[in-house]
């Protein structure tokens, strides 16, 4: 997920540096303007975490609950769930990378943060939490 926001963010610097393209690359840039476009991107990461049911698992998990009630089909597998998991903090990144602060911040709102979770062994995913909600 970290990838694939970092290629969405890359691929929109390449598309904003005007000067330094040719003619061609401008033509081709103008008659396709849905790729890596920001609604894209969001649709997909919004897709991982409704299939994986993460916002009704967590909130379970935060109440004393059985997550797995309120996983659903795809959730129960641990990689929908970490997919999921992690397509949050990248939505927090992305909002974050967009201005959109409030935002960020509230796709986190099932995310107990002062909290140890499983997920918090993902050192990566850990950093990259604390330092967007410090952004934000």
């Amino acid at each position: 997920i970290d990838e694939f926001i970092y290629q969405f963010q890359v691929f929109s610097q390449y598309r904003c540096k005007v000067q330094k393209k040719t003619d061609e690359e401008i033509e081709y840039l103008k008659q396709n303007p849905m790729v890596w476009s920001v609604h894209g991107v969001l649709n997909v990461l919004h897709s991982l975490v409704d299939k994986s049911n993460i916002n009704k698992q967590l909130e379970a998990y935060n109440t004393q609950g059985i997550p797995d009630q309120v996983a659903g089909e795809f959730g129960r597998h641990s990689l929908y769930k970490m997919l999921g998991y992690f397509s949050l903090v990248g939505l927090l990144r992305l909002h974050s990378l967009l201005g959109d602060y409030y935002q960020a911040i509230k796709v986190l709102e099932n995310i107990e943060l002062n909290k140890k979770s499983h997920y918090s062994r993902v050192p990566g995913c850990q950093i990259t939490t604390y330092y967007y909600v410090g952004f934000a």
